[in-house]
C-alpha cells in the first residue's frame, strides 16, 4: 500500500491499510533523478497491471528492502520489482517476487512500528553502472539532526496533483528526534527509537503516498524506509521513516 498519510480534516479518515488511500502522491517539490544517480531504487508494481504502489532498494543479489505496510497484505506472485530505470514508461529490468518476509513484530495499529520487509526475487539482480546495492550504515553510526538526507520516489509532484513517471529526488533534513516525538504525541501517535524523522522546516518538500518503502539516505547510505506522516511534505510535521540501523541483525538473519 502507499505511504500512511494522516490528514487532519475535520477528523481523521481511515482506510483498510492505513490512513488515506492516496496511492498516486509521492515526492513533492523534488527534481528529476539522473540515470545511475540512485541505482538501488526500485519500483514495486502489481504483476499484471504494472501499477506502481511502493518503492524499495536493492539490498543484495536476491533481496529488496521495503516497508512492511507495502506488502503485508499481498501475495508474492502478485508483485514484481522493476529496477534499472528512472522512467516507469521505460522499464528495463523486471523481477518476479518469490517470497515476502515481513518483520514478525510489525504493528500497523501502533504507529507502524517495525515497518520493514524483504522481498526475494526469482532472478538475481545484475550489477551495472545503473544497478547497484544500497549501502547500509554500521550499528554505531549516529545520524544527527540537520544532517542532509535524500528521499526518492515516483509519482505526483504536489499533493493530490499531477503524477509523473520520472524518478524524483529531494534533499531534506533529519529532524530532531525528541521534537518529532513531541509533535506526534500531541496528535496521538508514537515515534519510537526505531524510527527516524526528516523534513524541510522552511519549504514544503518531501515524500507523500506511493513513496512508501523507498530509501532515505545520508551520504549515499540507507538510513530510513518511508513509513508514514501527517500530510505530505509539511513544514510542521516531519515524515517518519523506519530506522534501518535498528534492524541490521534482522536483515542479516533474513536476507539469505
Amino acid at each position: 500500500m502507499a505511504l500512511r498519510i494522516l490528514c487532519l480534516l475535520s477528523f481523521l479518515i481511515f482506510s483498510h491499510a492505513g490512513v488515506l488511500p492516496l496511492f498516486d502522491n509521492r515526492i513533492v517539490n523534488g527534481e528529476d533523478t539522473k540515470l545511475g544517480e540512485i541505482p538501488y531504487q526500485v519500483s514495486l508494481q502489481t504483476e499484471y497491471s504494472s501499477f506502481h504502489f511502493c518503492g524499495g532498494s536493492i539490498l543484495n543479489d536476491n533481496y529488496v528492502i521495503t516497508a512492511a505496510h507495502c506488502v503485508d497484505d499481498k501475495d508474492a506472485n502478485d508483485i514484481k520489482v522493476v529496477a534499472d530505470t528512472i522512467d516507469l514508461n521505460k522499464p528495463k529490468s523486471q523481477h518476479k517476487v518469490t517470497k515476502i518476509i515481513v518483520h514478525e513484530e510489525y504493528d500497523s495499529s501502533n504507529s507502524w512500528i517495525n515497518d520493514i520487509a524483504l522481498l526475494k526475487v526469482k532472478i538475481p539482480f545484475v550489477i551495472s553502472a545503473t544497478v547497484a546495492y544500497v549501502s547500509l550504515l554500521p550499528k554505531d553510526y549516529v545520524v544527527k539532526a540537520n544532517d542532509i538526507a535524500v528521499a526518492s520516489g515516483w509519482g505526483d509532484i504536489v499533493e493530490n496533483g499531477p503524477s509523473t513517471n520520472k524518478l524524483q529526488r529531494v534533499n531534506i533534513l533529519i529532524a530532531d528526534q525528541e521534537s518529532c516525538r513531541s509533535i506526534y504525541k500531541k496528535e496521538g501517535y508514537n515515534v519510537y527509537p526505531t524510527q527516524i524523522c526528516a523534513y524541510d522546516p522552511s519549504v514544503e518538500k518531501g515524500i507523500c503516498n506511493g513513496d512508501s518503502g523507498g530509501p532515505l539516505t545520508v551520504n549515499g547510505k540507507l538510513i530510513g524506509l518511508v513509513s508514514w506522516s501527517l500530510g505530505c511534505a509539511k513544514i510542521k510535521y516531519p515524515a517518519v521513516y523506519t530506522r534501518v540501523v535498528s534492524y541490521l541483525d534482522w536483515i542479516e538473519n533474513n536476507a539469505i
